[in-house]
């Protein structure tokens, strides 16, 4: 999903210069998207879940994690044309829950297993600590959108994530679709912990570890913004 700018080949010195052609137009730039007319949408409920797994040769004694938060907040800026859309979110990572009951029964056999409260809070102390995501440099996740791409239905939004005092750019496939006054926006995405500016979490020299690859699935629902 990161797709880095080809680099130019330059020419050789002392090649005749091409005739010159009058550039092509260049798409409205992310500051100039914010200027067009646009429709507000308030964030009215969220469910973001984020699945980790255990690996390593002893993987056996660590487990799989279900993490998830209600408390996703921002706006979504509809525009027209649709690609120019946009969206500002936030997510306070003090939000986040580990292995919540429910969450980990829903989430398929492979969580089936029952993870002792002791365990529930060593992982929370891990996840927000200097190591991983780093809450007290950064208590709150940024996402910003300055445009999508695709349509009218399945599009990818190119998303800056703010993390950890640093900004990672990645494409996140989403669905957009309209139920009466309500925008449900639902997103899913297999990431790596590099994505993000992370490190999977260790101990015992890797002996015990998260795995590299990450499960990310958050639905949104918006309304319109009086």
């Amino acid at each position: 999903m990161r797709k880095f700018l080809p680099l130019i080949t330059l020419l050789a010195v002392g090649c005749a210069a091409p005739p010159q052609v009058p550039p092509a137009a260049a798409p409205p730039s992310a500051r100039a998207a914010q200027s067009l007319p646009h429709e507000a949408w308030d964030i009215v409920s969220s469910r973001l879940e984020v699945r980790v797994y255990r690996d390593g040769p002893m993987l056996q004694l660590g487990h799989n994690h279900v993490i998830t938060s209600d408390a996703i907040d921002g706006v979504i800026e509809l525009r027209d044309p649709r690609p120019q859309s946009g969206f500002t979110l936030e997510l306070p990572l003090a939000s986040l829950v580990v292995d919540d009951p429910a969450a980990r029964a829903g989430a398929g056999a492979e969580f089936a297993a029952p993870v002792p409260e002791k365990d529930r809070a060593g992982t929370v102390r891990n996840m927000l600590g200097p190591a991983v995501l780093d809450a007290a440099r950064q208590a709150v996740l940024h996402l910003t959108a300055d445009g999508i791409s695709g349509g009218p239905v399945e599009y990818v939004a190119r998303v800056r994530v703010g993390l950890r005092g640093e900004e990672r750019v990645i494409d996140v496939p989403l669905a957009l679709s309209f139920e009466g006054d309500r925008l449900r926006i639902h997103a899913s995405a297999r990431l790596h912990h590099a994505d993000l500016g992370l490190v999977p979490f260790s101990v015992a020299l890797g002996a015990l570890r998260v795995r590299d690859d990450i499960e990310v699935d958050c639905r949104l629902e918006a309304r319109r913004a009086t």
